[in-house]
């Protein structure tokens, strides 16, 4: 992606829960970038600053003479500082004109795309610090308005879009879940290292149909640990086999059948969910890369 407006170098943050990202951008091109395990719950507080530019000491530029956008979790109550959240529908316009700015020593004047959230009379509130900005990348890089987006992860996110609007969003606990029924359950008793066929995450994507409520979800979980004890499926499949059955109900209350979406990520995770999707009668579309940094850029000329 190019823009004009961005002839100057600017560094682009996406920092969130668990990772840190950092992009040395130029006439919007990506030039140079760095990366680490720096999330924000790592970091203790007050030192956000310090480790910034320590972090930020990899890229080939001086980052106390460049601007600096920042998006994630680093702007939630754990982060570095607070940013107030917009109020879902929410505009990309109003999310830049929320945009928190200060100066630290020896960093460059920093700015802080601030989350969204929504709170339905009588509903759930819900909340997101980041996926609205890598929307906000996906829209711009495709040349779209609107769809419906799915974004893979510790928190995963269904975010309806339209008319360039975020509308409303749900998030689902797909890949925490995951994590803690695998590592801290008795379910993971059984699951063997090795390299799985596919044969255990195609079944519980498939079991994922029949889920009809939240109790029909804990019971199909606990299939992963009766399967394996019946040698239904072997030890190497059971781990696939419980994050086949998680996204598989993700993607059952997030899209209808025949009902086409799109996939915000990288990696083999973004591939599980297309696979997902396909055998659940669904389609999902990869997003191009680098959506943080179109979104970042993208709200930054929102806000000039």
């Amino acid at each position: 992606m190019t823009t004009d407006r961005f002839a100057s170098d600017i560094i682009c943050v996406d920092w969130g829960t668990t990772s840190f990202r950092a992009y040395l951008v130029r006439g919007g091109l990506v030039v140079a970038q760095t990366q680490g395990a720096r999330g924000i719950l790592t970091i203790e507080q007050g030192t956000h600053a310090a480790v910034l530019r320590g972090l930020l000491a990899e890229l080939p530029c001086d980052a106390a003479a460049l601007p600096i956008i920042m998006s994630g979790m680093i702007g939630s109550r754990q982060g570095w500082r607070e940013a107030p959240y917009v109020a879902a529908p929410a505009s990309m316009h109003e999310i830049a004109g929320s945009m928190m700015a200060w100066h630290e020593e020896g960093l460059g004047p920093l700015s802080l795309i601030p989350g969204v959230m929504q709170e339905p009379e009588g509903g759930m509130p819900d909340v997101m610090r980041g996926e609205e900005t890598q929307v906000f990348g996906a829209l711009k890089l495709m040349g779209i308005t609107g769809g419906t987006f799915i974004l893979p992860g510790t928190h995963s996110k269904c975010i309806d879009v339209r008319m360039g609007q975020l509308v409303s969003f749900r998030s689902f606990m797909t890949g925490e879940m995951f994590a803690a029924l695998k590592d801290h359950t008795i379910l993971g008793r059984l699951m063997m290292d090795g390299a799985p066929s596919g044969e255990g995450f195609r079944a519980g994507v498939l079991a994922a149909q029949d889920v009809g409520n939240a109790g029909d979800l804990l019971n199909a979980v606990f299939g992963t640990r009766t399967l394996g004890l019946f040698g239904r499926l072997p030890g190497h499949e059971l781990a696939d086999y419980l994050s086949g059955l998680l996204i598989g109900a993700e993607l059952c209350a997030a899209l209808g059948r025949g009902e086409e979406g799109i996939v915000i990520g990288t990696g083999a995770l973004i591939a599980r969910y297309v696979q997902a999707a396909a055998l659940l009668g669904r389609t999902l579309l990869p997003a191009p890369e680098a959506c943080v940094v179109a979104g970042q850029l993208a709200v930054l000329e929102a806000a000039r």
